[in-house]
């Protein structure tokens, strides 16, 4: 074989070995509902499905969200005090977008915010952690904890952004029992309101739902008893519960839900990919 013939096929073979690497990281798991699918998107480092859902008064949407790599999962922050999602949404590029907890308009918890420590302070939330490979840390037994400890070690350990809201919903693919200290909203099973909620499949793949309320006749709203069957039917082995009196959904250019009140809430912060 002569040196020309060898560097061509050397070549070649490292084109294959590219593409396939290219297609296998552009490989999607199947979204954890079924389609078909109001609308998609994908590209080289996320995975997009959304479908409407409805049923018992209640409607909204549930998303499937995948990722290549945890740098994907972003907080956003609004500017000049509080913004519109949409405004929030478009100014960083997002594709898809959701509230989150408003962290502005209470003074508790641990906030981490793309790296920054925002705040340290003693709550009753739940809290929400992104660990650095994509998985979800939560922590809801709060009555020992030293906040100061608490922000160091995550920041030691790489966590970027935390959310402070609750509870708990979803633990190890099981529903958990709602602490009595949990105090931010009523956790009675015949109280349906707005909620945005979101749930971890595996590392970098999450499922998010919005359920629409306190508007009779097209959505009451959702327990959180009910919110929590339908992750757990969904596979999620972690989920929380977020602000729901702002639930919102943003995806490329449009609010999909119906937001309780017939408009945008100003908020302080959101959720995208």
């Amino acid at each position: 074989m002569n040196m020309k013939r060898l560097i061509c096929l050397l070549m070649l073979a490292a084109i294959a070995l590219s593409s396939a690497a290219a297609a296998q990281k552009n490989t999607w798991a199947a979204p954890c509902f079924d389609g078909p699918y109001d609308y998609i998107y994908q590209d080289e480092t996320r995975a997009i499905s959304i479908k409407r859902i409805s049923g018992d008064q209640s409607a909204g949407f549930a998303v499937d969200v995948q990722l290549s790599d945890v740098s994907g999962f972003h907080a956003g922050l609004s500017q000049n005090g509080f913004e519109v999602l949409s405004a929030m949404a478009q100014r960083e590029g997002a594709v898809l977008a959701i509230n989150a907890d408003d962290y502005a308009i209470h003074k508790y918890g641990v906030i981490l915010r793309n790296g920054e420590c925002l705040r340290v302070h003693d709550t009753t939330r739940h809290m929400l952690a992104i660990r650095p490979d994509g998985s979800f840390e939560t922590v809801s037994d709060r009555t020992l904890e030293q906040p100061d400890a608490l922000a160091k070690r995550l920041q030691d350990e790489g966590v970027l952004n935390t959310f402070e809201f609750g509870p708990v919903l979803v633990e190890n693919g099981q529903a958990v029992a709602f602490p009595d200290a949990f105090d931010v909203i009523s956790t009675r099973d015949t109280r349906r309101e707005p909620r945005t909620a979101i749930g971890m499949i595996s590392p970098l793949h999450y499922v998010i739902l919005i359920i629409d309320g306190r508007q009779p006749g097209y959505s009451e709203g959702i327990s959180l008893q009910m919110l929590q069957q339908m992750f757990v039917s969904l596979g999620a082995q972690t989920a929380i519960n977020l602000d729901g009196g702002s639930t919102e959904l943003w995806f490329q250019g449009e609010i999909l839900n119906q937001p309780a009140g017939g408009q945008e809430r100003k908020l302080s912060d959101c959720i995208w990919f």
